[in-house]
């Protein structure tokens, strides 16, 4: 999945903040503080910002990018139940964010071929800047795990069910402490730190593992907001930003995940979908992700060509989302941004010169959340992955139905 904008135009991840944040702890071992928190409660240094809540759990991230066991982190989060922090999860290389869209300003005097040598001869330039970076984090961080283990090899265990999705981990011991070493082939290198008897066994959030399918169906349902008017609105979805990172389908399908209830994110999800690092989604299993993550929740997954409102309905109202992967348009993008902000009455759809002005067979591919829709109006509510839309948007069914080419319906299983 891909679009096309002005940098500009596309919001910062939650990296860039953290990577311009001027913090004194910037550099800073904070290893012995870190443990002493989890083992003793004590609390975390420097500034921390809100991200959301899986069930129980909420998480957030440092504004700073600190030391943690020899080699300074990407991304530092935290997770905590009941205003108590449970685990650290410390990112030190991450592909999405080192590789973005990679588009390379070329000089313009080469011809064709001339620019699909050296575009390609960048490209491998950055790929092998990236493996240099990796390798070297994932073997301090071994190295530094080794000593303060309480024993000097890992286990291997395996984490998450379904094949696509699991990970054979890394698992050292310090005390009352595990930790857990995330290798993504390629893309990621990540550590989990935190009580051993409060560690999840897999991707499901500890408070919703066990749970049947009658259970899971009830707390879905108890996420749907239904109002007098008519509209359902599914709460509780909250945005994850992509940021400069060809990953729609990735983020919105997180949000999706972690409102069924699974702990995993857009990284992992681009390990297990088989993203190339070329700063595109292409050669990705990215369908077969869709289905993956479904069978993890224990649910199914119902894809179809088109969008078939009924069913959407139907499953918005249980409180199941649905993702569309669709043709997008800036200017219609402008459109449903604004009345989202100042209220309105959306065009009317059966006016030709209203149809010519959708998003044709041509235009560039995004994903989106459907979280609600107004029968009255015959609006859909939608969400976007990226940061500052927490507010869901309005587009009418007609609209929706026009421009989706794959719908994706998460389903109940009996």
């Amino acid at each position: 999945m891909w679009m096309v904008a002005p940098v500009l135009a596309v919001p910062d991840t939650v990296i860039g903040p953290v990577v311009q944040a001027e913090s004194p702890l910037n550099g800073t071992d904070l290893t012995p503080q870190i443990i002493a928190a989890l083992e003793e409660g004590t609390e975390l240094p420097g500034r921390w910002m809100a991200e959301g809540e899986v069930g129980g759990t909420a998480f957030s991230h440092l504004l700073a990018r600190p030391v943690l066991f020899g080699r300074e982190v990407v991304l530092l989060r935290s997770f905590s139940r009941e205003g108590r922090v449970v685990a650290l999860e410390a990112t030190y290389a991450d592909a999405g964010s080192y590789f973005g869209y990679f588009q390379e300003v070329l000089p313009e005097d080469l011809k064709p071929r001339e620019r699909e040598r050296e575009m390609a001869r960048r490209v491998q330039a950055r790929q092998q800047e990236f493996a240099t970076e990796m390798a070297e984090a994932l073997e301090k961080v071994r190295e530094e795990l080794s000593r303060q283990a309480d024993r000097p090899k890992p286990k291997i265990e395996r984490h998450g069910k379904v094949r696509m999705l699991r990970a054979e981990v890394e698992e050292w011991r310090m005390g009352k402490l595990t930790a857990r070493l995330f290798v993504g082939e390629g893309r990621l290198v990540r550590l989990v730190l935190g009580k051993t008897d409060e560690m999840p066994a897999g991707w499901m959030e500890r408070s919703f593992d066990g749970e049947t399918a009658r259970e899971r169906s009830a707390r879905l349902a108890a996420t749907v907001e239904k109002n007098p008017d008519g509209s359902v609105r599914v709460t509780g979805i909250r945005p994850i930003p992509q940021g400069y990172r060809p990953y729609c389908g990735l983020n919105t399908l997180a949000m999706a995940a972690r409102h069924l209830g699974l702990m995993i994110d857009e990284d992992w999800l681009a390990a297990a979908a088989g993203f190339r690092n070329t700063g595109s989604a292409a050669g990705s299993d990215m369908v077969s992700l869709y289905h993956a993550v479904a069978a993890e929740a224990g649910m199914g997954m119902d894809r179809g060509n088109s969008l078939d409102e009924t069913a959407v309905k139907a499953a918005l109202a249980e409180g199941r989302p649905v993702i569309v992967w669709r043709r997008f348009c800036w200017e219609r993008n402008k459109l449903h941004d604004r009345i989202a902000r100042r209220g309105g009455k959306l065009p009317d759809p059966s006016s030709p010169d209203e149809k010519s002005t959708w998003p044709g067979e041509e235009a560039p591919l995004h994903a989106s959340v459907l979280t609600g829709y107004d029968p009255g109006k015959r609006e859909v509510f939608f969400l976007e992955s990226w940061s500052g839309k927490d507010q869901p948007r309005r587009m009418r069914m007609e609209e929706m139905a026009a421009t989706t080419y794959l719908c994706f319906i998460f389903e109940n299983r009996r």
